[in-house]
């Protein structure tokens, strides 16, 4: 038999190719064998870097071409006064920002804000698109004067105008690196059009935050969630306030984005703070409510850990 072509060794050919096929399925049972992970990472939503760059190219476009209209209305009279109430509006934005940076009288702030709105009445007549121009001006000017107190740290008076509080709120909530705002400069804008947004009341469409910009909002406020009085709390502490207001983020993330994986996310925090049978309901509601199985392994892992955590509480 060994004499004969091949001999013994025609019974090993191929060996190389069932051994690769063994040791996959033998990984595929062990993915499919969920095991206990403890859950760390709460899940970001997931942003189009490519949407959010196009729409901050277009935006540039639009300043720049209101920009000129502007400038020429007023350098020249024969152009007419089209857009005075255009110009009357933002006078009476920066006017609110400046008004809510330097006092805390709520009347005053209240007075201010009603010229404003009514100053958003007339300004209306020219237009949306003519305002959505003007919130795209306005976004450059403060990403400009935002930049020149990085370098120089002199807080202007257009920066207050154009952002009220936002240095003030930067600093608290830790947003700062020295005197660096840790954002890129489309975020920056994400900031300044939400806020300009609430300031005048024009929320819905076309004004609307795109769902890539909301995403984006939230995914800075989870990876900087804001701590009353960090400083006279011990870590431990900070870490639980930081997850209890990370919840409560999540909540409204998953009210406006339905992609995002919100019972995985409140499964995580609720594990992090100790909340093991809440945790484990939600990765099971996350397992059951999800269709894309994105994290359906990462889920099973962290219920069993859930699980386990809850059978050893007394």
């Amino acid at each position: 038999m060994v004499g004969k072509k091949g001999g013994v060794k025609r019974h090993f050919e191929g060996w190389e190719a069932g051994l690769v096929a063994v040791v996959i399925a033998l990984l595929g049972v062990l993915l499919a064998v969920p095991s206990r992970v403890a859950p760390e990472d709460v899940p970001g939503p997931l942003v189009d870097g490519k949407l959010l760059s196009a729409a901050f190219d277009r935006e540039r476009q639009l300043a720049a071409f209101i920009a000129s209209a502007l400038k020429n209305e007023i350098v020249d009279p024969t152009h007419g006064t089209e857009l005075y109430d255009l110009r009357a509006f933002g006078e009476a934005f920066r006017a609110y920002g400046r008004a809510e940076a330097s006092t805390d009288e709520v009347y005053e702030i209240l007075r201010v804000r009603r010229t404003l709105l009514e100053s958003v009445t007339r300004a209306r007549s020219l237009g949306d698109d003519k305002l959505l121009a003007l919130r795209a001006y306005q976004k450059q000017l403060f990403l400009g004067e935002l930049e020149r107190w990085e370098k120089s740290g002199q807080t202007s008076e257009e920066l207050i105008g154009l952002a009220g509080k936002f240095l003030v709120i930067a600093a608290r909530d830790g947003w700062l690196d020295g005197r660096t705002v840790s954002m890129a400069p489309s975020l920056r804008g994400i900031f300044f059009k939400r806020r300009w947004n609430e300031v005048t009341g024009l929320v819905e469409s076309p004004f609307a935050l795109s769902f890539d910009e909301q995403r984006a909002f939230y995914a800075f406020l989870l990876e900087h969630p804001f701590v009353e009085g960090r400083d006279n709390l011990s870590a431990a502490e900070v870490c639980r306030a930081a997850d209890l207001w990370r919840l409560r983020k999540v909540e409204e993330l998953g009210r406006i984005d339905p992609s995002y994986p919100y019972a995985l996310a409140r499964g995580v925090l609720f594990y992090r703070l100790g909340r093991y049978p809440a945790a484990a309901q939600a990765f099971r509601d996350h397992l059951t409510s999800s269709t894309d199985g994105r994290y359906a392994l990462r889920a099973r892992n962290y219920l069993v850990a859930s699980l386990a955590r809850a059978s050893e509480e007394p």
